[in-house]
């Protein structure tokens, strides 16, 4: 993957999955999930996924001082260069990612209950305006917002990655975006569309069929081939 100048790049490994020799002299960071919940954090199940693969962005995040980090997972596929993709977001959005929504548009959604507030406090999740959602295989975080969440999650709010991070910061007052034009999340300047439900999914994975037919300029997922 092709980066602006004067960008750094790195890989996160799981290393409860493999070691991170295994990827040689590049930039790799290693992560596992107890030594995160010895930091403080609260995932949701008894391993990052599902639901807490933000966590080690966040902690990596933490201690490298970058204005702007972005996440990406291994099976996002971009179908021009990764330059244009880059160059095209000029926008300084806080949370820059796909789908975002509100509860009332999508009420129905099996992670929104996941999000739970620290111990004592009250988070009124159903409110339609309290909650929104996001779609996370690739997005992209200010260092303002890195460190608001990290303040938060290590107080004790916990719940899935699609709902805590959009939630969390629009109650903090930052700025959310869609990397779509077509929601009241849309980025301020008119661009054309570069994803859309169908090309960034959960499920079904794309076969080596469907990446022959990919549109020029879109963000897919999942690509596992």
């Amino acid at each position: 993957m092709e980066v602006p100048a004067g960008w750094s790049k790195y890989l996160l490994v799981d290393e409860d999955s493999c070691a991170v020799s295994e990827f040689g002299n590049r930039n790799v960071v290693g992560f596992r999930h107890e030594r995160l919940v010895k930091v403080g954090y609260r995932p949701i199940a008894a391993t990052l996924i599902p639901g807490s693969a933000h966590f080690p962005v966040i902690e990596f995040a933490s201690t490298h001082k970058y204005d702007y980090v972005w996440a990406i997972e291994f099976d996002v596929h971009w179908t021009a260069s990764w330059l244009r993709f880059f160059n095209q977001f000029d926008h300084h959005a806080d949370f820059l990612t796909t789908q975002l929504r509100r509860y009332d548009s999508d009420p129905d959604w099996c992670w929104w209950e996941s999000m739970q507030s620290p111990p004592g406090t009250i988070f009124p999740w159903r409110h339609p305006h309290a909650s929104l959602a996001s779609f996370n295989p690739i997005y992209r975080l200010s260092a303002a917002a890195v460190s608001a969440l990290r303040r938060r999650f290590l107080w004790g709010w916990t719940g899935h990655n699609e709902v805590t991070i959009a939630t969390l910061l629009e109650q903090d007052g930052f700025v959310v975006a869609d990397m779509d034009g077509t929601s009241e999340f849309a980025l301020a300047t008119p661009r054309e569309r570069i994803y859309s439900m169908e090309t960034m999914r959960w499920r079904p994975e794309f076969s080596l069929q469907d990446v022959s037919t990919f549109e020029t300029n879109r963000l897919y997922h999942p690509v596992k081939h």
